[in-house]
């Protein structure tokens, strides 16, 4: 059977395990949870230009990013998960100095507001990536289709998120606090752009007429934010009342 590098397309000797044209290492396309772990834990503190390479497609074509991992085709792009780890740290960074002054104007809510955005609002982030895969797998199940390219479509997802939300934070909170009108415009415009890159990206991914997408995305929609509201308000509700 002849081999053929995923990433590249060179054709591989069969004693090759890496590409001799652009290194990736020879998987079969179905790459196990386990290994993407192990992938994940090896180069974690690895940064490159990749992310340049990678933020590109993650912002302006939904769904290419996951397409492009699951067709085996890795080594041009940044891990999935380093990818949402280093933009939720910057979208954290960009959080921490609203939070500190939201500590000096509120004194009397800063103890919760300190326990609930720097402590739990990053755990409950990573708590809704699997529970946002499950949702997808449940709902675009498919003989052959794994848990993890739910996972993955779901890590990417977050990832936009957090530029999105890094975008508004800067605008309503550095560049226009005093604005009430671009805050609540804001609010409105990042809600738009989500679900239009939600639709897009599903449609990209699995591939479903756009009539099927649009009805499971209101599903999705209401299933998530349903199992949001009911997470966050209940650790809001332990925080406030320890």
């Amino acid at each position: 059977m002849e081999r053929i590098c995923k990433n590249c397309g060179t054709k591989l000797e069969p004693a090759f395990k890496y590409c001799p044209n652009c290194g990736q290492q020879h998987k079969d396309k179905v790459v196990h949870f386990k290994q993407f772990i192990f992938d994940f834990l090896g180069d974690y503190f690895t940064f490159d230009s990749l992310i340049i390479r990678s933020v590109k497609p993650l912002l302006f074509n939904p769904g290419f990013l996951t397409k492009e991992f699951i067709a085996g085709r890795r080594v041009r792009y940044i891990p999935p998960m380093r990818m949402f780890i280093f933009i939720s740290v910057i979208f954290f960074i960009i959080l921490g100095p609203v939070e500190r002054v939201s500590q000096i104007e509120r004194t009397d809510e800063a103890e919760f507001l300190d326990a609930y955005f720097n402590v739990w609002f990053p755990r409950l982030f990573f708590l809704l990536l699997p529970l946002f895969a499950l949702f997808l797998y449940v709902l675009f199940r498919k003989p052959g289709r794994f848990y993890l390219t739910h996972f993955i479509f779901s890590v990417h997802l977050h990832a936009f998120i957090f530029v999105l939300l890094s975008v508004m934070v800067i605008l309503i909170d550095y560049l226009f606090p005093s604005s009430v009108f671009l805050s609540q415009w804001s609010v409105i415009i990042t809600v738009f752009v989500l679900e239009l890159y939600l639709l897009l990206a599903l449609r990209n991914v699995y591939e479903q007429r756009w009539f099927t997408t649009f009805f499971k995305l209101i599903l999705l929609n209401v299933i998530y934010i349903i199992t949001a509201i009911i997470i966050f308000s209940g650790v809001g509700a332990m925080i406030f009342y320890m």
